[in-house]
């Protein structure tokens, strides 16, 4: 054979290989879906309202979070049906513009407590939780309270109001150390292929690739955000590594944690619950407990964002870990480092696509006498095994997103997939230029975080009072006295602030029309 015949047989055995992999995936959750081996209970939210609730440490890291931290945090506050929890944000001391936006909502919420660093960020997610924590085990010590559970967000989650419910409940019945809930990207429009990605990928990892992980390995990687962990596991860790629970030589301290319990036998499981609620008019329901949050929009962002997480997945933790654990754990870590090597065939596979079908273009439409190129049998073999892996890849990633999304969206995934290949590509190449220069070098890599904004949707559904604090418009005290004067008089929140003379009526105008 040619030099191409045997390029073509490389590049057909390495994406058959990594095909397979996949079809591991799909079968198993498959054959477990009919032996119901995904099955859950049905739960009430009266169920949930039942458990007696543990004490809640809810941590977010926050570096540059200006524009975000405020909004999103007085969303969910005002929104999360529980009582005993705190909320514990990360803030360095060099982003005072962070520390006063968490300051005007400690203003109205002594659940929001901070901690600042005692140096310049950025540095990394994990450097930040480990103080955090530190932060947490002080204020334990002065004032004898103590955690149950510890909850990892990052600033711009939308949580679920029954996410703490739900997880007190399972942490009640279950002997568990580790629970990871659904999390999923926010719909993006039609033509955005950038955010599109996320909620591919995303929607196939949580609507069955985590199932089979559970099943087959020990491995329950968390997210970094809808984590929960019991406490006791918090201080085994703390034990364990000398007071830094998380890897701060890691830029996915979130996939290091889930590993680092995998091998120390610890019990870890994926959580995806619906739970039937009833509404204001009798009417029932099932809600997914699930957390919502917006991803990058632009293929830079995206890029950058992939780029940290590959680097953290694939190069620190085989530098970190290696090959440990059992042979599904071995499988499971194979799976998740072989980005960088399974998406350079990928490009090699698509230029030679490419260079094929411009050649057969020429050759039928202005040489023919030019000769045919790859025409051993084995080649049509080869041809056929690739198109039905490649339809039943994008089969089972439409089917996954049609759960979430809906059928346009599930549509539009099948078109999106080259484009996801390409963002993947870049940021794995980009991961191998970092993870190489950062060796050569000795410089650590550092936390490349990405820009957030507020999503639309949850600007919009802030109360009117939430808003004008925000804004600085009104003090929370003010708020204060015209909610207590709404249970009276029954009027418009607006109007009462008005009356009051806390704002004028063409602020309240300008706020209503933002």
């Amino acid at each position: 054979m040619s030099f191409l015949d045997w390029f073509v047989v490389v590049i057909a055995a390495c994406y058959i290989i990594f095909a397979i992999d996949d079809l591991i995936f799909d079968v198993t959750y498959w054959f477990g879906r009919l032996m119901g081996w995904w099955e859950r209970p049905r739960v009430r939210q009266a169920d949930l309202d039942a458990v007696p609730q543990k004490k809640i440490a809810w941590l977010i890291p926050a570096w540059s979070e200006d524009e975000v931290i405020a909004g999103m945090l007085t969303y969910n506050l005002g929104r999360i049906d529980y009582d005993r929890y705190d909320v514990w944000v990360g803030t360095y001391q060099n982003d005072p513009a962070t520390q006063q936006e968490v300051a005007k909502v400690a203003q109205f919420s002594p659940r929001v407590r901070w901690v600042v660093t005692d140096h310049d960020g950025p540095t990394s997610k994990a450097d930040c939780m480990n103080n955090i924590v530190a932060g947490l085990q002080r204020h334990e010590l002065a004032t004898g309270e103590r955690y149950d559970l510890i909850v990892m967000h990052d600033p711009e989650d939308i949580i679920h109001p029954l996410e703490f419910k739900l997880t007190n409940w399972y942490f009640s019945s279950e002997e568990v150390d580790f629970v990871q809930l659904p999390v999923l990207s926010t719909s993006p429009k039609w033509y955005d292929f950038v955010a599109g990605t996320y909620i591919d990928e995303f929607s196939e990892m949580y609507a069955k690739n985590m199932y089979v992980r559970q099943r087959l390995t020990p491995f329950v990687p968390s997210a970094g955000v809808a984590t929960t962990m019991r406490r006791s596991a918090l201080e085994e860790l703390i034990d364990e590594t000398g007071g830094l629970p998380y890897a701060v030589n890691s830029l996915t301290e979130d996939y290091d944690l889930g590993l680092k319990m995998a091998i120390a036998d610890r019990r870890t499981k994926f959580l995806s619950q619906k739970i039937e609620v009833t509404d204001e008019d009798g009417k029932t329901s099932e809600e997914l407990v699930a957390t919502w949050a917006p991803f990058p929009h632009t293929f830079d962002t995206a890029v950058r964002q992939r780029t940290r997480w590959m680097s953290g997945i694939v190069f620190q933790a085989w530098e970190h870990w290696k090959w440990p654990g059992t042979l599904g754990l071995k499988w499971v870590l194979a799976h998740d480092r072989r980005g960088p090597f399974g998406y350079l065939v990928v490009l090699f596979g698509y230029l030679l696509v490419l260079a094929l079908v411009s050649y057969e273009w020429v050759r039928t439409f202005y040489d023919p006498t030019l000769p045919k190129v790859l025409q051993h049998p084995a080649f049509t073999t080869l041809f056929f095994i690739g198109i039905f892996l490649l339809v039943n890849r994008l089969l089972q990633r439409a089917i996954a997103v049609h759960r979430f999304y809906g059928l346009g969206q599930a549509l539009l995934a099948i078109f999106r997939t080259p484009f996801s290949n390409l963002v993947n590509m870049v940021a794995s190449f980009r991961a191998a230029w970092r993870y190489w220069y950062s060796q050569a070098t000795g410089k650590p890599m550092t936390w490349d975080k990405t820009s957030h904004a507020i999503p639309p949707v949850i600007a919009r559904s802030l109360r009117i009072g939430e808003r004008l604090v925000l804004a600085g418009k009104i003090t929370p005290q003010q708020l204060m006295l015209a909610l207590g004067a709404q249970r009276q008089r029954q009027r418009p929140i607006g109007e009462i602030l008005v009356s009051q003379g806390a704002i004028s009526r063409s602020e309240l105008r300008a706020e209503l029309g933002a």
